[in-house]
């Protein structure tokens, strides 16, 4: 079965530059959102395995990211969440570290690279610590 990604972006770029990339990925699927606001609503009808969500949204000044991250957070407090934004402040960086995003990522040249390794992330198993491994033998 596929895991299922929510893409979160206004801009059509991206949303085709990212749709892209999971084609290529035989174990995702794809659902795109223009904005938050049809994410959040999707939520009621499925769970994604993961949902990629920006932070500026042109068609949609009053909110954030942020903004559909706590409605996200409301609706399922346990779908990891890509927060991916042009903005690089430490200010913004932190709040969305506090509401658990797995990974923040800039819009930049390395984009695909950072959206790759946090995937990787999510993916892996869990470790074990060194203690875990000296006493389970």
């Amino acid at each position: 079965m596929k895991k299922l990604v929510f893409i979160v972006d206004d801009d059509p770029v991206y949303l085709k530059f990212m749709n892209g990339h999971f084609k290529q990925m035989d174990e995702y699927q794809t659902e795109v959102f223009q904005s938050g606001a049809e994410a959040v609503k999707a939520l009621d009808q499925t769970k994604p395995y993961l949902i990629i969500l920006d932070h500026i949204f042109l068609n949609d000044p009053d909110n954030t990211g942020l903004d559909y991250l706590k409605e996200i957070r409301k609706k399922n407090a346990k779908i990891p969440v890509i927060y991916i934004t042009a903005i690089n402040e430490e200010i913004l960086r932190a709040k969305t570290k506090k509401m658990k995003v797995i990974d923040y990522i800039l819009k930049d040249d390395a984009f695909l690279i950072h959206l790759r390794t946090a995937l990787d992330k999510l993916s892996a198993p869990p470790k074990k610590n060194l203690l875990t491994k000296i006493f389970s033998k």
